[in-house]
């Protein structure tokens, strides 16, 4: 029976816990140190610093400078007041989101304006905006990327705040249309289509702060953690001080499988359950989101990005790994 209720935890479906899962994997660890009668080596808990790179200090917005002259001479087109802004105080430290805003409504004027120049025979500005609107037109990809990816709503998502309480219980899906919806926009943007609504954009870009990937990325690690001291302490014990000895079940065993029924499946898988799920909320749309940005994305930030998804993928395997240990410490146990 103890190996059908182990086998159990890698099927299980979960429920809510009422209590902060970090609390019952606490409880889990000291219980299980008690039952086998091994103090829990004292180390650490491991430091948490897994955000996306800072963006690097940002170069020119382009190469490509319309004089005073060129300026005046746009009058009648509509990207003059684009280059107004671009030209302002404000616009030249403007954040990376509002620059791409800048960049995006160039490109969609851009075409009207040249075609208008032509037709007053002013074939050497009309060029000039051509040369101009296709530098933004190269740059672009780089300019979302460092507009959403690197900026600072998106390192805000993955900050993790240190109190995870009894997270993931006070969480919603807003962060799945939010990322979700940047995809649709910026894929758009990509593929040609420069028309932007400014308000839209900026307001999905602040529903990133309120997002819980620092938060999945922390509870997972110190799940992990928590894990692999539990491996080593079922290992170091079955080397030392065997459950089964003479392969017949003892009342330390009995014990052992007491504690993994009542405080493991019943405490701790549901919260891993939980952690998964939310995992699998996050991870998709921001795998989406990636993908469409596939070109521009710096080497590291997808260090980052690998170094993200190795952690999240231990959710199921320490897990795993845990079931399989707690099996070959009983194994023994199953004889006679």
């Amino acid at each position: 029976m103890g190996r059908v209720i182990l086998l159990s935890l890698l099927l299980f479906t979960g429920c809510g816990q009422s209590d902060s899962g970090l609390a019952h994997l606490n409880e889990y660890l000291n219980r299980l140190s008690t039952v086998t009668g091994t103090p829990l080596e004292s180390q650490p808990l491991p430091r948490f610093d897994l955000a996306p790179p800072a963006p690097e200090k940002a170069g020119p917005a382009s190469n490509q400078q319309i004089d005073l002259i060129d300026f005046l001479s746009l009058t009648g087109c509509s990207l003059q007041v684009n280059l107004g802004r671009r030209n302002t105080q404000l616009g030249r430290t403007a954040s990376p989101s509002q620059r791409l805003l800048l960049d995006l409504e160039f490109l969609d004027l851009a075409p009207a304006c040249i075609d208008l120049l032509e037709s007053r025979g002013d074939t050497a500005l009309a060029a000039t905006i051509r040369v101009a609107s296709d530098d933004r037109k190269q740059s672009l990809p780089g300019a979302v990327f460092s507009a959403v990816l690197l900026g600072a709503e998106w390192r805000a998502f993955w900050h993790a705040d240190p109190n995870l309480g009894d997270y993931p219980r006070q969480t919603s899906s807003l962060i799945e249309h939010s990322v979700t919806s940047l995809s649709t926009m910026t894929a758009r943007w990509l593929d040609g289509d420069w028309s932007a609504d400014n308000r839209a954009f900026e307001l999905l870009l602040s529903e990133l702060r309120a997002g819980d990937g620092g938060e999945l990325l922390l509870a997972t690690s110190q799940l992990v953690w928590a894990l692999e001291s539990a491996n080593a302490l079922l290992r170091k014990t079955q080397s030392e001080r065997p459950f089964c000895p003479f392969g017949h079940p003892t009342e330390r065993s009995k014990a052992l499988r007491r504690v993994v029924q009542q405080f493991f499946v019943a405490n701790v898988q549901p919260w891993v359950v939980s952690l998964r799920r939310r995992a699998e909320l996050i991870h998709e749309p921001t795998e989406r989101l990636e993908t469409v940005l596939a070109s521009s994305i710096t080497q590291p930030y997808r260090h980052w990005m690998v170094a993200r998804d190795a952690l999240l993928s231990q959710l199921t395997q320490m897990t795993r790994q845990h079931v399989e240990a707690i099996q070959a410490t009983l194994t023994s146990c199953q004889q006679g």
